[in-house]
């Protein structure tokens, strides 16, 4: 096992402190091998990531060098878009790694979550017009429901609920967000119109570069990292992201946090 080979198992014969030893010492293999597996398909799959921009950019580029693409503003505004998606995954991988290792830092304090998701919810309403996507709102604003946590980690998880929302939603669908309380609980709900994701694979949403159907959210421009990134932001602000099917045809994502003192 010292040199890698962590396939590695020992046969535990006993119930005594020897039995005991070889049954943690096959259980410490069993972990490295796992660990093992998931640093090699995280490595791939970031490898895979990357290729492709890259490979456009390449293309692209060569194109422009050799005279077949003229050098007009079209085909360098193409060039900064690939740039642009390029970075955002870049962004997106620090982010997760950061907080996969616990180094983003939370300010936690008392926040208003009635008004944070209400105020994003308003600056958001001229994209979702753009892209034709119905966005409602079902938040009693008579009551405001305080929690313990950073605004500035749960704006980012809203708007990055709302960004995945307008990647994967087709066009005249309809977005519905609803805040409420449960006990000691905040509730907050996303459900979107079609498209949906079949429910075996609903858990695996929140699986770092996962994506339920490649080549569209690919061409939608995502890395499967947003739902990760939120998940561990909910996690660290001791609440529960889940995704369930939505009556509207597409996904149902249910966040539950605590509810702060006095609210």
């Amino acid at each position: 096992m010292a040199a890698g080979e962590f396939s590695t198992r020992v046969t535990a014969n006993s119930t005594d402190e020897i039995g005991q030893l070889a049954q943690d010492f096959n259980l410490l293999a069993l972990t490295l091998e796992k660990n093992e597996k998931t640093r090699r398909q995280w490595v791939a799959d970031i490898s895979h990531e990357l290729r492709t921009p890259l490979a456009v950019l390449r293309a692209e580029i060569e194109a422009l060098e050799d005279g077949v693409r003229p050098v007009t503003a079209e085909s360098i505004n193409s060039l900064h878009g690939e740039v642009i998606r390029l970075s955002r995954l870049v962004d997106d991988l620090f982010q997760l790694s950061l907080s996969d290792l616990g180094g983003l830092t939370y300010h936690k304090e008392k926040v208003d979550l009635t008004g944070l998701v209400n105020d994003i919810l308003i600056a958001y309403q001229p994209e979702f017009e753009t892209e034709k996507i119905s966005l409602e709102a079902r938040i009693v604003t008579a009551t405001t429901i305080n929690i313990f946590g950073d605004p500035e980690r749960l704006r980012q998880l809203l708007t990055n609920l709302l960004d995945n929302s307008l990647k994967y939603t087709d066009p005249g669908g309809q977005l519905i967000v609803t805040l409420g309380r449960d006990g000691d609980k905040a509730i907050l709900d996303f459900q979107d119109s079609l498209p949906g994701v079949p429910e075996e694979k609903l858990d695996r949403l929140f699986e770092r570069l996962f994506r339920a159907e490649t080549s569209r959210s690919r061409a939608a421009g995502g890395a499967g990292l947003g739902l990760a990134i939120c998940k561990n932001i909910v996690e660290a602000h001791a609440g529960r992201i889940i995704a369930l099917p939505s009556p509207l045809g597409g996904i149902w994502l249910r966040i539950t946090l605590p509810v702060g003192e006095n609210s």
